[in-house]
């Protein structure tokens, strides 16, 4: 039984966003047969009901609250990556590999891993979560600063990362066009894929029923690339559904709306906000858009609607690295108008709805459950462990 910490810029429970599935999935099933230990920050609203849900699957959790203000500033650590390296952290870090001492440290996303300094002696993996930050139009970093600002910073991120990555025993990635990046950007490191799933218990495929088809679509949106999705959907592409179906709905559904997105509610178009039950809007015979532009890894939200058997109307990015396309389960295009038109066919063909609605099913149950996934994850560690 091997000894697993999870360093986390954050907590995992509840699980409002996809970044966080993945790590209280991943957790959840490591700890049937590890133990595993928690660092993560928290902010200052967090509940702390969360620390005793975290305890459930934990041996046990260390909380460090985050506090901006008193954030490391050095010219070798870019500004995004600045934001999450505190000496609190630091000082919890060295706390915690003392008490627990770790066979194994897993490091989660690129603005943790100024960490990875301060821990000597055990083997540390990476998790890279979203690849996009190699493409400037693409990364969503640093997002409110002006463009020249950004682009400086951009460019400090890209070389940081390249070099940060040498200090690892190992790194993970979600997909295979993220290995390759990742490769390509440090090649001295050799990349695993350990892929995004869906816990296809929690979500399953309700009983089709002759209700009318509306439109759904998830996110927490203070994440920009899920606000750009939006926005662009109903700037762009809702209008021309509308011309052939006056009165569908579209339901915009998740966390932190901001103001942008809040703005375009109108009496067809539902902003409902965290809710309490996703499944609720994840259901036949609802329609999944997935619009979005930005972003790499799996899309979780993707794969929960497919588990659900919710067809999924999606853009090239939004279905990346799930590479199953011969077995059709979702209507893929880039261009506005067929977006557009996709969702009309699927709102009118009830027989093409049940095509999708099974083979989103079929693929998710064989090839997303977190089950499988876990175990590759632990097997690796295991025969990792066993070459030291």
């Amino acid at each position: 039984m091997k000894k697993i910490l999870i360093i986390s810029p954050y907590f995992p429970f509840p699980t409002r966003d996809g970044g966080k599935v993945r790590l209280y999935n991943l957790i959840k099933h490591l700890s049937y047969t590890n133990k595993v230990y928690l660092l993560a920050y928290i902010e200052p609203d967090t509940n702390k009901n969360c620390i005793e849900l975290a305890k459930e699957f934990c041996m046990d959790v260390f909380p460090v609250l985050r506090e901006e203000d008193k954030r490391i500033i050095a010219e070798d650590i870019p500004r995004s990556v600045s934001f999450f390296y505190t000496q609190k952290m630091i000082d919890e870090l060295k706390k915690v590999l003392e008490k627990v001492k770790p066979d194994v440290v897993q490091l989660d996303f690129l603005i943790m891993t100024q960490y990875v300094k301060h821990i000597k002696n055990i083997p540390v993996f990476y998790t890279e979560h979203d690849m996009s930050v190699l493409d400037f139009n693409q990364s969503f970093h640093d997002r409110d600063l002006n463009d020249t600002d950004r682009f400086f910073e951009w460019k400090k991120l890209i070389s940081y990362e390249k070099h940060i990555l040498d200090f690892f025993s190992s790194v993970f990635v979600l997909t295979d066009r993220d290995k390759s990046l990742i490769e390509n950007l440090n090649t001295n490191i050799k990349a695993t894929i350990i892929p995004t799933g869906v816990d296809t218990e929690f979500y399953k495929p309700n009983v089709y029923s002759n209700e009318k088809k509306n439109l759904v679509f998830v996110g927490h949106y203070r994440h920009f690339p899920n606000a750009d999705a939006i926005i662009y959907f109903v700037q762009n592409i809702y209008p021309k559904i509308v011309e052939k179906i006056s009165n569908i709905k579209l339901y915009i559904v998740g966390s932190a709306v901001t103001k942008q997105v809040e703005d375009l509610q109108n009496e067809n178009i539902i902003i409902t906000g965290e809710v309490e039950d996703i499944r609720e809007y994840l259901r036949q015979p609802n329609i999944f858009v997935a619009p979005v532009r930005l972003g790499g890894g799996i899309k979780g939200k993707v794969l929960e609607a497919m588990a659900m058997g919710v067809p999924v109307v999606a853009t090239k990015e939004a279905v990346s690295g799930i590479d199953y396309a011969n077995n059709k389960f979702a209507l893929v295009s880039d261009d506005v108008d067929v977006f557009a038109k996709n969702v009309v066919d699927l709102v009118n063909n009830d027989s093409l709805y049940k095509e999708l609605s099974d083979n989103s099913r079929k693929i998710v149950e064989h090839y997303y459950n977190w089950t499988n996934i876990a175990k590759k994850l632990n097997n690796f560690y295991s025969d990792k462990l066993s070459k030291i």
